[in-house]
């Protein structure tokens, strides 16, 4: 029972509205109703500015790390640790208390990797660098770098439980970036 009380406070941890809240508090603006609509650091940075948006990447960020490092201190079996882990980001991209809407979850992922596996999100970000000088994207490359993430976890661990948790995390990441995908790939066409 500890276990899924812990697994749905993650939820709530990396559900709490750090982008809604302080652009808010600065700019007395709705994130949801500006810029490209996200609720997240980008988007708090380029509409209501640099403070709340600074504020809003670090609180996603430890987002993730809280979210997390009670299903560690409590010893909880690495699924429960995953599970915790997954559950922030999924609040962060579908908080409870904005009805569902949400960022992207770049930040609280990298809050759920500093806690769990830091040496993961220096090659995620290589990777996400690179496809930055590639694609000369960066919405789109750090949402493609999430690819990464799962076979980065399989070649540090070689285990299908870090695999499969890195899955599910890339997907979350991924599936909040088809708006730039689709972003990308038409203003491609425009350029032809």
């Amino acid at each position: 029972m500890t276990g899924v009380l812990i697994i749905a406070l993650s939820y709530l941890v990396g559900s709490f509205p750090s982008a809604f809240i302080f652009s808010r508090l600065f700019k007395k603006i709705d994130i949801r109703s500006e810029g490209s609509g996200n609720v997240g650091g980008m988007n708090t940075y380029r509409s209501a500015g640099l403070l709340p948006g600074i504020l809003t990447i670090i609180f996603d960020i430890l987002k993730g790390v809280l979210a997390v490092m009670p299903s560690i201190a409590l010893q909880m079996d690495q699924p429960a640790v995953f599970a915790c882990a997954f559950m922030a980001v999924l609040g962060h991209n579908y908080s409870l208390f904005l009805r569902f809407r949400g960022g992207k979850g770049l930040a609280t992922g990298l809050g759920v990797f500093i806690a769990l596996s830091p040496s993961t999100i220096v090659f995620t970000v290589l990777c996400a660098i690179i496809l930055s000088l590639v694609l000369k994207d960066a919405n789109t490359a750090f949402g493609s770098a999430a690819l990464s993430i799962p076979v980065i976890l399989g070649v540090q661990y070689g285990q299908w439980d870090w695999v499969l948790f890195g899955s599910g995390i890339a997907a979350l990441i991924i599936i909040k970036h088809i708006p730039d995908y689709h972003a990308y790939i038409q203003g491609r066409r425009q350029l032809r």
